[in-house]
């Protein structure tokens, strides 16, 4: 509960927002709601990690629901992943950086300044949309 409640401090730095970017319907995104530098953490945006059974990733992939699952390397498994830090949205060339935070928590580093109101990113993986990400709709791919 922490998590989410984080995100409504004054000082969070961001906002979830709306884009239509990737699908043409609303979508969740982060929004800065503050000018940030790179290297700052932005600590009110967590989410938590949670191991899903083979049978479990299958299902949610069959049903069309894995918006929201990540494959840990380090847990060697899918996971959900749960909490605000979720609706980060990837890019190619983003402007954040995951960190870990214990054992099942994660949060963001600033990679490069941000603006207030520009879209807060963070790199998934490298084959993340198909190989070498050759499915991907981010604002770098576009380019």
């Amino acid at each position: 509960m922490k998590r989410y409640l984080s995100m409504y401090r004054p000082n969070a730095g961001f906002e979830v927002g709306s884009t239509t970017r990737y699908t043409g319907k609303p979508e969740a995104c982060l929004l800065a709601t503050k000018d940030w530098k790179a290297g700052e953490q932005v600590s009110c945006c967590v989410g938590s990690i949670a191991a899903l059974s083979e049978q479990d990733d299958l299902k949610l992939k069959r049903e069309g629901r894995d918006f929201s699952v990540m494959v840990s390397t380090r847990k060697k498994c899918s996971c959900l992943f749960l909490g605000p830090a979720r609706f980060m949205n990837h890019d190619c060339d983003s402007n954040c950086e995951f960190i870990l935070v214990g054992q099942n928590a994660i949060t963001f580093r600033v990679r490069k300044d941000i603006k207030v109101g520009e879209e807060m990113t963070v790199f998934y993986a490298e084959h993340y949309f198909g190989e070498n990400n050759c499915e991907c709709l981010c604002c770098s791919c576009e380019r």
